[in-house]
């Protein structure tokens, strides 16, 4: 039986037509699906058509540069990775870049090893959870999800449940008065 699962689907923006034929030959070589984007005009469109699993942007473009269109990418799509491919990309400014949401920084001249390494690392950073919801209610449904998330983070956390109210943005006592609402024992 063939493996249904897709291609991991990747946007690379660059304004270097020879960077993106070079990330495109790579990147399908390695079982992504690929789209190339030379305007910086046409990413905002390009994510709201198709779904991605990760961008590739660089920082210096004509029009918008890559540092301003980062928040906007994390604004509309926050659990996309987008990783920073760039000449531009400076020790001193690591933290800058992480800041605006970057999920890796990659140094152009680059290596193909290192940039399929931090695309995979992004690409495994993600955790899907699977979920049927069994019923037409609301609160159910709701309350399925809760748990899903709640389970989820606690197990990745070691049953840590400070960290896991982290890992879920809500307070510690939140997430207490959830597991006892949802009957969660562990």
């Amino acid at each position: 039986m063939p493996d249904e699962r897709r291609a991991p689907q990747v946007l690379v923006v660059d304004d270097d037509a020879k960077l993106l034929d070079v990330s495109q030959e790579l990147l399908r070589r390695h079982g992504f699906g690929i789209t190339t984007c030379a305007d910086s005009a046409q990413v905002m469109p390009l994510l709201k058509a198709h779904p991605y699993d990760a961008v590739l942007l660089d920082i210096q473009m004509p029009g918008t540069e890559g540092t301003d269109l980062l928040p906007l990418i994390k604004k509309g799509y926050p659990e996309l990775p987008v990783i920073l491919v760039s000449a531009y990309c400076d020790e001193t400014n690591l933290a800058y870049y992480y800041g605006l949401g970057a999920s890796g920084v990659v140094n152009k001249p680059f290596s193909h090893e290192v940039l399929l390494e931090t695309l995979t690392r992004a690409l495994d950073h993600q955790q899907r959870i699977p979920l049927v919801l069994t019923g037409f209610s609301l609160r159910e449904a709701r309350d399925q999800v809760y748990r899903k998330l709640m389970l989820s983070a606690l197990r990745s956390t070691n049953w840590n449940q400070v960290k896991a109210a982290h890992l879920l943005g809500v307070s510690r006592y939140c997430l207490i008065r959830w597991i006892k609402k949802l009957g969660i024992s562990y």
